[in-house]
Parts: C-alpha cells; sequence; structure tokens
C-alpha cells in the first residue's frame, strides 16, 4: 500500500495498529468472517482481550513500514524531523 500512495502521488503515508472494542470488535469480527474467514483466528490472537495489538506488534509494524517508506521514497509522517 505504500508504493501505490507513492505511486498516486501521496507525500507521506500514516501507519498504525488496528484499534477494536465493543460491539466494533464483533462487528470487525463477523464481517472479516464473511469475506475472509481464515483470518479470524489470527485477529483473535493478536488481539485476544484488548483493544490493539499488543506493543510489540506495533512497534514492528513500524519498523517494516519505515524501512518501506524508505524504498519507496515516501515520508512516513506528516512532517520529516
Amino acid at each position: 500500500m505504500i508504493k501505490a500512495g507513492k505511486d498516486y502521488g501521496a507525500e507521506f503515508v500514516l501507519v498504525g495498529g488496528l484499534t477494536l472494542y465493543g460491539e466494533g470488535k464483533e462487528l470487525y469480527y463477523r464481517t472479516l468472517g464473511r469475506h475472509l474467514p481464515e483470518l479470524v483466528p489470527k485477529y483473535k490472537s493478536l488481539f485476544r482481550i484488548f483493544f490493539a495489538p499488543p506493543r510489540e506488534y506495533q512497534k514492528g509494524l513500524e519498523e517494516r513500514s519505515k524501512r518501506l517508506c524508505e524504498k519507496y521514497g515516501i515520508r512516513h509522517r506528516i512532517l520529516q524531523s
């Protein structure tokens, strides 16, 4: 998606983990189950009893997205330091 953003003229991307809680969490699982049922157990394992993925997962996501942003020449935040 980062490459596609660059290809379509995006100047930066913001990457973050999904937040799920309350009725939205159950709605998400039902919708995912209708379209990609094989992913439901993975998401339930990732979120367990929490509303967001573990910090380690989020940190890994941030690191991977930064590497891809560097690879495709796009900023990974609005303001670059």
